[in-house]
């Protein structure tokens, strides 16, 4: 006797319906995604992975993964790697950092206004660690972009210093020493607080170190070698 035809009911037809309008949901959102909504999507998680493997280290078909769209997708809104790669660089390391509340919130002199000010920036920085892994990169790698981030992101830090440092000079109170080598001193050592933060200790942890302790440490080390007073924290 041959057997007779499966008969699916009515629970198979309803799971069928329910896959059906889950696949219709998916479609209809990717299609309302909108270019400009998708090309910030690429270039946030395109950071992400420049941020793990560097440029080199990354393939067109890895991002066109990491973005859940296809390579030609990919090619619509950017005309190569190293042009998605230009404008991730360009969107991390040319923010500048808001220092008028530090600036005005407490003693005027050089080393309050400095451990305000650097406080603001490490917070930002350790806030987006992908930017942070990128700039090392830059600076491991011999990237030319790494001086977008000294032109941009370290310039308000970095002109503070300098002005300071040359005052310093001019009233006699520190002694000789060349500026730029005095900046570049000082970015040294904020950058070790930094990766430190981002990379390694966790700030504001239970019984923990605090990240403005991180920022007092480096001060300090900085006023010593400049020959100026430490604080009484």
């Amino acid at each position: 006797m041959a057997a007779l035809p499966l008969r699916r009911g009515p629970i198979h037809r309803l799971n069928r319906l329910s896959d059906r309008l889950h696949k219709q949901k998916g479609a209809t959102l990717k299609a309302r995604l909108k270019a400009d909504q998708r090309r910030a999507l690429i270039l946030k998680r395109s950071k992400g992975l420049f941020a793990r493997k560097g440029m080199h280290g990354v393939s067109v078909n890895e991002i066109a993964d990491e973005c859940q769209v296809s390579p030609a997708v990919l090619y619509q809104h950017f005309r190569s790697k190293e042009a998605l790669y230009d404008e991730v660089i360009d969107a991390t390391a040319c923010a500048r950092d808001d220092y008028v509340e530090a600036v005005l919130s407490g003693p005027t002199d050089f080393a309050n206004v400095l451990y305000r000010m650097t406080v603001v920036f490490v917070r930002n920085r350790v806030a987006d660690p992908d930017s942070v892994r990128i700039e090392l990169r830059t600076l491991i790698d011999g990237d030319a972009a790494r001086d977008k981030f000294f032109a941009n992101h370290w310039k308000g830090l970095i002109d503070y210093v300098a002005i300071g440092v040359q005052e310093l000079l001019d009233a006699g109170t520190i002694a000789d020493i060349d500026v730029r080598v005095a900046v570049l001193a000082y970015v040294a050592l904020v950058r070790e607080v930094i990766v430190a933060l981002t990379l390694g200790d966790t700030p504001d942890e239970e019984g923990g170190p605090s990240l403005e302790y991180y920022v007092k440490g480096a001060l300090d080390i900085y006023l010593r070698g400049l020959k100026l007073p430490s604080f009484d924290w």
